[in-house]
């Protein structure tokens, strides 16, 4: 009875609380866009870049995916099961899978094979793949096979060169694929949404050598999602069109998406989404304010959605490769000093900084934790509320009585290790980002304001739009700078993947941290956390713990979401894949481009219905 009537309620609220925008308007085929960040590699082998796997996401497909509720569905997986003690994961694969040319055309089914010749290439240390600890990091035997391929230091001996066979990844048949875990890892499932576990046609592969996934066209790798990149000139334009062979085009109502590059995008989209030239556009503050006064502009746009659970923070930089004229050296010395971190820390007013973003309501989209609330929780109780970690969140981080205590400790001692001032603060941004050059100078005036231009020297810069990533975070280009990380699987491990020393993601966020001693405890309160697979809320409070320890010791600034305000989208938000991990963020799959854009009435009448169905899930499943 009791799923009767969840289902009747959830039939209910389809048919009376969706806006009639989502059901009943005039759709378009095409979906038009600008960008002004072009590509650096189509090889989703590697890459954890956002801008490089927002194509892989829309043209590879995963073992399973997500749907607009956030519900587990199968994809290349037609079902999955897990052995008694939770170590081997077995995924049976549909037999109508195929690989297909940029022309569409016919290469080879999806097997087994393709999982297990993704892993060996990623696993492969002379392939810099980005992301070979996500599997060495859960997979027996990835590891030793990872560092027997690796070329040693300078005076260290090589590790053992390890047989593949000794890799918990086997293809057991043509369409039966099996991975073993080093340990139970409760979160597995959700780990394979990501790039990571992305398949590869082996025999393409040995084909291209060097030459695969090189984004200088769309012949270097073959496709099995829902779309192909149909065309591909850098900096010039990219076309996504319908995969007619995916195993369920049925679900793939967008046929074509045209991305055009223009290195002024942020700047023009806006007047060309309002003459109906493309779908999208990018819309600050000011431009928001104007068009919700001006009656023939104020449907156009709708409030941003925070569907995804990527989380922004100021990093500080540990291993500074800036020019000369910003003073790396006396950066140095001023970063590993605590005291100085907590005088920035407690000065930068959050609030002032997400006005930008989000004039109306800048808090919504700020918290005080690295992972962001709602993430995960158990028994009710979020993680962020948990432990240690639940204190940071319930205590103020904007002080200015604090920061100027910190300040005044921070002379005497960087005084003496020979500093002088005012600490030059070198911090560089996107301009291809709307609102980040304005949240820029901000900061620079509200902390200068508060901390003296006697002490502190905050110098703003932009970067490059095209390889921003490599040329300024990944290269330690900057003394302070906003960051951002995105979830890889459901489980606050994912968060700490940007600071744990080690791992792929240090040279991501250029993080090379020389404060040892402090950061060492860091290390072991997420060893720690790692270690406790069989009990969830101890493993939760063991990570709260080791996060609420880097927040307190200032090594990273929490911020928030990285956007709010008002979006302009022929999209509907609610019809996208919903998950706050992996990919789902990034696929056009099962959305439609609709000629009437949502308006805000349409977005909150949709949230109502959208949040009324994950309730009644959630209900039937209890």
């Amino acid at each position: 009875m009791k799923r009767t009537l969840v289902w009747l309620l959830v039939a209910t609220l389809l048919l009376t609380a969706l806006p009639a925008a989502a059901e009943e308007a005039a759709t378009s085929d095409v979906y038009r866009t600008l960008y002004s960040g072009e590509i650096t590699t189509l090889n989703y082998l590697v890459t954890t870049t956002t801008n490089d796997f927002a194509i892989s996401a829309n043209v590879i497909d995963t073992l399973v995916e997500y749907d607009r509720l956030g519900e587990v569905q199968p994809s290349l997986a037609e079902s999955w099961s897990t052995s008694d003690d939770g170590l081997v994961w077995t995924f049976n694969l549909r037999d109508d899978a195929t690989w297909v040319d940029h022309n569409g055309e016919y290469y080879a089914n999806v097997t087994a094979h393709d999982f297990v010749a993704a892993a060996k290439y990623i696993l492969n240390a002379q392939n810099a793949s980005s992301s070979a600890s996500i599997l060495y990091d859960v997979i027996a035997g990835a590891e030793e096979y990872y560092d027997g391929t690796a070329t040693p230091a300078e005076g260290e001996e090589p590790a053992p060169v390890m047989d593949w066979e000794t890799v918990g990844v086997k293809a057991v048949d043509d369409y039966t694929l099996q991975y073993t875990l080093k340990n139970p890892v409760p979160y597995f499932l959700s780990m394979t949404t990501y790039v990571a576990f992305m398949p590869v046609n082996e025999t393409f592969l040995n084909e291209m050598g060097a030459n695969f996934g090189v984004a200088t066209g769309n012949d270097t790798i073959l496709y099995c999602g829902a779309y192909i990149l149909s065309e591909f000139a850098p900096q010039e334009k990219r076309v996504l069109t319908k995969n007619e062979s995916n195993w369920d085009a049925d679900n793939v109502f967008i046929e074509r998406i045209e991305q055009t590059y223009n290195k002024e995008a942020s700047t023009i989209s806006p007047e060309l989404y309002r003459r109906g030239e493309i779908d999208s556009a990018s819309i600050d503050s000011t431009l928001a304010a104007d068009w919700l006064a001006d009656p023939e502009t104020a449907d156009l746009i709708r409030p941003v959605r925070q569907s995804g659970f990527y989380s922004y923070f100021y990093a500080f930089n540990f291993d500074p490769h800036f020019d000369e004229q910003y003073e790396p050296e006396n950066w140095k010395i001023a970063v590993n000093n605590e005291n100085f971190r907590k005088s920035i820390f407690h000065a930068l007013d959050k609030i002032s900084a997400a006005l930008p973003y989000e004039p109306d309501y800048p808090e919504t989209i700020l918290f005080d934790t690295i992972t962001p609330p709602a993430f995960v929780s158990l028994h009710g109780e979020d993680y962020t509320d948990m432990g240690a970690l639940g204190e940071v969140t319930a205590a103020a981080q904007f002080d200015e009585a604090k920061a100027l205590e910190y300040k005044e400790l921070a002379i005497a001692e960087l005084t003496e290790a020979g500093a002088t001032f005012p600490v030059k603060i070198y911090m560089p941004y996107n301009p291809s980002v709307t609102g980040w050059d304005e949240e820029c100078q901000v900061v620079e005036q509200q902390m200068e304001g508060l901390l003296g231009t006697d002490y502190i020297d905050i110098i703003i810069e932009a970067g490059p739009t095209t390889g921003f990533l490599d040329a300024v975070r990944r290269n330690g280009n900057f003394a302070i700078h906003k960051c951002n990380w995105g979830p890889d699987y459901a489980d606050p491990n994912t968060y700490t993947d940007p600071f744990y020393d080690g791992t792929y993601n240090k040279p991501e966020m250029a993080l090379y941290y020389n404060n040892e001693e402090g950061y060492s405890e860091y290390y072991a309160l997420v060893d720690a956390a790692r270690a406790i697979t069989d009990d969830l809320q101890a493993r939760y409070e063991a990570f709260a713990e080791a996060e609420a320890f880097l927040i307190e010791h200032a090594f990273v600034i929490p911020f928030g979401f990285g956007s709010g305000g008002y979006d302009a989208n022929r999209l509907n938000p609610f019809e996208s894949q919903y998950a706050p991990f992996g990919l789902s963020g990034e696929r056009y799959k099962g959305q439609k481009v609709y000629e009437v854009p949502m308006n805000t009435d349409d977005y909150f009448e949709a949230m109502d219905a959208w949040e009324a169905e994950r309730a009644a899930l959630a209900a039937q499943e209890e």
